[in-house]
């Protein structure tokens, strides 16, 4: 078996390839004096990484080297691929390994809520103050995230599917953009930091936004902090581009008033308050007697499987809105655009799991269930309309079903 050196044995090797190519350099010349240092045997350079085989497995463990320095401050890249060293860097003669590894994990581990001392409408002149304060520790990537849930994102104009109307933010996931002209070239997933914000909004934990200059509601320079808000809904949906993207909804602790209040001073010179059409909706308002009086017509049996889930005090069951309350749907809260649900089934129809046939009224894309008719009782007047509208988003969100 051919072997190769780990990344953490790359850290001392890119630093010494960067000073003898001169202190900077792109990652093809980085790699070629690399190789040149230590001798690389041909079976060594032609080992592939992963199944896809797009890039060599000594490029991919370089590459992390280097993102392990640059959280280290020993190295930089100001632009894609092209990276110089650091004052730090130019004077290390020799790295700690374990000390490199060590703050790497460390920067990586996600803080989440308010930053003690750290004021909403405060301003921070660069990225890297952002991260130095632990406001958003990541230097690029706008979700600071994993799979423990995403904890702040930074707006900073790079997506074209981006709404903000201040106190409710429109925002686009990461990856599958280009970095020249900001449009999307292929779809998103969600993985990564994407994942991180679903799981924020699965478990109720709040996110802190920042705005950069590059806004139209945000500072005239740097990055303001404009404290925590909360991941409402997500979905899956086509983009203006035509490829899918991750849109999280993400509502403000504080109302559009407060918001101004205090952040007053802080906006562009040319600074309008943005259309709130889109914005009005901090929690929509439903009426507890139709929620209650669907439930009841169907005596907490759910629609779909018939199941009823008894307890001591009640059944449980959920009033499910077809076309749901509030942003980005606007559905009516009307019990025309209800059906009663068990809590599986509920969350099953609102993340498109399986749709509901407007005409034939028969459950479809639900094995157990598969064309089955959900029950009616005649003292329900559903609007086949709005099981229509969930049917076009079913379609969006699983093309190929």
């Amino acid at each position: 078996m051919v072997d190769i050196p780990q990344y953490h044995d790359f850290f001392q090797s890119v630093l010494d390839a960067l000073k003898e190519i001169g202190g900077s350099g792109r990652n093809p010349e980085i790699l070629k004096e690399i190789s040149r240092q230590k001798s690389f045997s041909k079976e060594q350079i032609e080992i592939l990484h992963g199944k896809s085989g797009g890039i060599t497995e000594i490029d991919y463990r370089i590459g992390w080297a280097r993102s392990y320095l640059k959280e280290y401050g020993y190295i930089q890249n100001n632009e894609v691929g092209f990276w110089s060293l650091t004052d730090k860097g130019r004077n290390e003669k020799n790295v700690d390994k374990d000390e490199i590894i060590k703050h790497y994990k460390k920067s990586k581990e996600l803080v989440f809520g308010p930053i003690e001392n750290i004021k909403i409408g405060q301003i921070f002149d660069s990225r890297k103050e952002l991260s130095h304060a632990g406001l958003h520790k990541p230097l690029q990537a706008g979700i600071w995230g994993s799979d423990e849930g995403a904890c702040s994102i930074v707006l900073s104009k790079g997506y074209e599917d981006d709404v903000d109307t201040l106190e409710t933010i429109f925002y686009t996931g990461q990856g599958g953009r280009d970095p020249d002209t900001k449009k999307q070239i292929s779809d998103q997933e969600f993985i990564r930091g994407n994942k991180g914000l679903m799981l924020s909004s699965n478990y109720e934990k709040p996110v802190r936004v920042i705005r950069g200059y590059q806004t139209e509601n945000g500072p005239e320079t740097g990055y303001r902090y404009d404290g925590l808000y909360n991941v409402k809904s997500f979905e899956r949906v086509k983009g203006k581009s035509g490829f899918y993207i991750c849109r999280f909804i993400l509502i403000s602790e504080n109302s559009f008033k407060e918001i101004e209040d205090i952040l007053k001073g802080t906006f562009k010179q040319e600074y309008l308050p943005p259309e709130r059409n889109l914005a009005t909706i901090n929690k929509p308002k439903r009426n507890v007697k139709l929620s209650e009086k669907i439930k009841n017509i169907y005596n907490f049996r759910c629609q779909v499987c018939n199941v009823l889930l008894d307890t001591p005090y009640e059944p449980i069951a959920i009033a499910a809105h077809i076309k749901g309350l509030g942003i980005p749907h606007n559905g009516p809260d009307v019990i025309e655009n209800m059906l009663c649900l068990c809590p599986n089934h509920h969350s099953m129809l609102d993340r498109y799991a399986f749709y509901i046939d407007p005409k034939s009224l028969q459950v479809k894309n639900l094995e157990e269930l598969e064309n089955r008719k959900i029950n009616i009782n005649r003292k329900h007047k559903l609007n086949k309309e709005f099981l229509e509208y969930h049917y076009d988003c079913y379609r969006q969100i699983n093309p190929k079903k």
